[in-house]
């Protein structure tokens, strides 16, 4: 059933883009996101023993397919996790490409709930993801600094792909609220996601026409893969990364 849903998807998207129709309709076929033919073994909710941390519920959930597999076309992509109030005072990233590891860092969490993102940094530190390999990354709240076999972990895959022509004609023709639904489309979740919010997080509160129309975008691509339970949580604006 994934490939006919891929067609119609991609056809779609092509004639909506194309004529400029976007109605209300549209909006919600085109934010559904569309899965690759694949999956690998991960962990999209948090866990362990929880040794140490008191947290509330939901628990730690990693904003990604139910696959625990997805694409982006960026050489340092950014990813994204709901953290759940805790006790708990740090969290770690690790990004591994088999058993060599990418990039580590620590994580200063937040006395509240929200969603997290981390980029990896563009400053050179951290090579360009290789265009079709697998990379497997970690995200794991750390409930006692001595004994991490209680960490609250969560763990998923990331693949760079080239950005096509196609899919490049297609996002310059429309505007900066219309880019997530052509990756989504396309089956590129990570950047389906972080063009969202990204968006969400620089857009007034005085826009109100705006807000809206990037809440549904992001309310119904989250639906669109199970996480409808998060949409409405706020953003943790600029994390504080301990160390990397």
């Amino acid at each position: 059933m994934i490939r006919p849903l891929r067609r119609f998807a991609q056809s779609t998207i092509a004639l909506l883009l194309t004529t400029g129709i976007l109605s209300s309709m549209a909006t919600v076929v085109l934010a559904q996101y569309v899965p690759p033919d694949r999956g690998l073994p991960g962990r999209r909710e948090g866990g362990g023993t929880r040794g140490g941390c008191a947290l509330t519920q939901p628990t730690l959930t990693a904003l990604i397919p139910s696959q625990n597999f997805g694409v982006t076309v960026q050489e340092h992509p950014t990813f994204f996790w709901y953290v759940p109030q805790t006790n708990a005072t740090t969290a770690e990233f690790v990004l591994m490409d088999g058993n060599q590891t990418v990039y580590e860092t620590t994580i200063a969490l937040p006395k509240t709930p929200g969603i997290l993102q981390v980029s990896l940094p563009i400053d050179g530190t951290v090579p360009p993801l290789t265009i079709g390999k697998d990379y497997q990354w970690y995200f794991s709240i750390i409930c006692n600094a001595d004994d991490r076999s209680g960490d609250l972990l969560t763990r998923g895959w990331v693949q760079r792909q080239a950005l096509t022509p196609d899919l490049a004609a297609k996002l310059a023709q429309v505007p900066a609220v219309d880019r997530s639904t052509a990756y989504a489309a396309a089956g590129i979740w990570y950047d389906a996601i972080a063009t969202l919010a990204d968006l969400r997080q620089s857009s007034s509160p005085a826009e109100t026409q705006p807000s809206q129309l990037l809440k549904e975008r992001w309310n119904t691509l989250l639906e669109s893969v199970g996480l409808e339970a998060f949409a409405d949580q706020p953003f943790i604006a600029e994390p504080t990364i301990l160390n990397q």
